[in-house]
């Protein structure tokens, strides 16, 4: 029975991708049984899917003991070793229709429904301290079968995820690094992994190199707790009102955890509002927000605690009716009232997805009591430097 140990540098990489991608999406316990039952094989050393997100990570760390050519180490290991690995993975993908691993949260799910033609390709690797410049600073490995892999130092891999700390902005940053790649190979492959970094936070035209994008790194604002949502998502498990399926939860998180660190800072806003309302024990009309660029609408629902025994048809009514006021196919609501007595909030979830569809009921309904604020189009910006 395969039950490979991980080792330092595994271990750094899975903990970073926890908390960038939350538990439910990384995989880094990925040893599977084939359909027929008669093999056991292992995937990459981690594994990242969420819809269309989909990377796949081989992680190589060098002992710090070991003898022989620091260079010879690299191409041995990470740019023959893992790049065969990598195209081992996506090999699976394509045989088998049932590839049952395990995330971090402990759920066992078939990840053979990922589209393997879209997944980014990573080598993280941790050298000695003596590792030479110029191939640190290499940043992909072209393969003829399987194109691009991206190589990061594992601290360069790191240093990322601390400014950029959502799925989609990793998933957009790579996305970006490769189109800057194929135009700038030769000056990129002599540039710091910090460049990239400070020109994807500036600005994502790649026509041009310009070091002063450098400076970034030193400017960027640094304002995590505005979008932070982590403390919401322990908040899922027991309190979903159930629509149909037990799946509730997972699609929740998955929504959340598509938006980007713009989209974060309303919905935390909004979330927090309904909290404070809540504490007022009045009336106060439902907060609301549509991600346009994930098609996921948002309602948030104050709730008087004297009211709380009909929670669950004012959640399911008022998600339905963004949904259709939005003309999206899928929407997220919450609703919260506070128990002042025992000073907790009483918060509920619900997850509603199906095909919009003209509904003459519920339009004469909209248009005569519309239960919403009036929505507007606003764009918003990820990114603040100081000035």
């Amino acid at each position: 029975m395969l039950n490979k140990k991980m080792n330092k540098t595994e271990k750094i990489v899975s903990f970073i991708n926890t908390n960038v991608f939350f538990n439910e999406f990384t995989f880094s316990r990925n040893e599977f049984t084939t359909p027929d039952g008669k093999s056991e094989l292992q995937l990459a050393d981690n594994v990242v899917w969420l819809d269309d997100i989909f990377f796949i990570y081989q992680i190589k760390e060098r002992n710090i003991e070991a003898e022989g050519s620091e260079i010879k180490w690299f191409e041995k290991k990470v740019l023959k070793k893992a790049v065969k690995q990598i195209k081992g993975t996506l090999e699976y993908f394509n045989d088998y229709k049932n590839i049952t691993i395990t995330n971090e949260r402990g759920q066992q799910l078939n990840v053979s429904k990922a589209d393997s033609t879209i997944a980014k390709k990573i080598i993280v690797y941790n050298p000695t301290k003596t590792f030479f410049e110029e191939k640190r600073f290499l940043k992909f490995h072209r393969s003829r079968t399987i194109g691009l892999i991206h190589l990061f130092h594992s601290e360069d891999y790191d240093g990322i995820c601390r400014f950029l700390i959502t799925p989609s902005e990793i998933d957009e940053y790579l996305s970006f690094r490769e189109s800057l790649y194929e135009k700038h190979e030769q000056k990129l492959n002599s540039l710091p992994e910090q460049y990239v970094l400070g020109h994807f936070l500036e600005s994502t035209d790649t026509e041009k190199i310009n070091l002063d994008y450098l400076e970034n790194l030193q400017t960027l604002l640094h304002n995590e707790s505005e979008f932070d949502v982590s403390f919401i998502a322990d908040l899922f498990q027991n309190r979903i009102a159930k629509i149909g399926t037990s799946d509730d939860y997972y699609f929740i998180i998955k929504e959340i955890a598509k938006l980007d660190r713009a989209e974060l800072k309303e919905f935390k806003h909004r979330f927090k509002l309904s909290l404070d309302k809540s504490e007022e024990k009045k009336f106060t009309i439902p907060y609301r927000m549509t991600s346009v660029r994930t098609k996921c609408g948002f309602v948030f629902i104050p709730l008087e605690y004297s009211k709380s025994n009909v929670w669950q048809i004012s959640l399911l009514n008022l998600t339905y009716a963004h949904k259709y006021e939005q003309k999206i196919n899928k929407c997220i609501g919450m609703i919260v009232s506070h128990n002042s007595k025992e000073k907790l909030y009483d918060i509920n979830w619900s997850y509603v997805e199906n095909d919009w569809s003209y509904n003459e009921e519920l339009e004469k309904l909209l248009k005569e009591s519309n239960p919403f604020r009036k929505a507007s189009l606003k764009k918003t910006n990820k990114y603040y430097f100081e000035t």
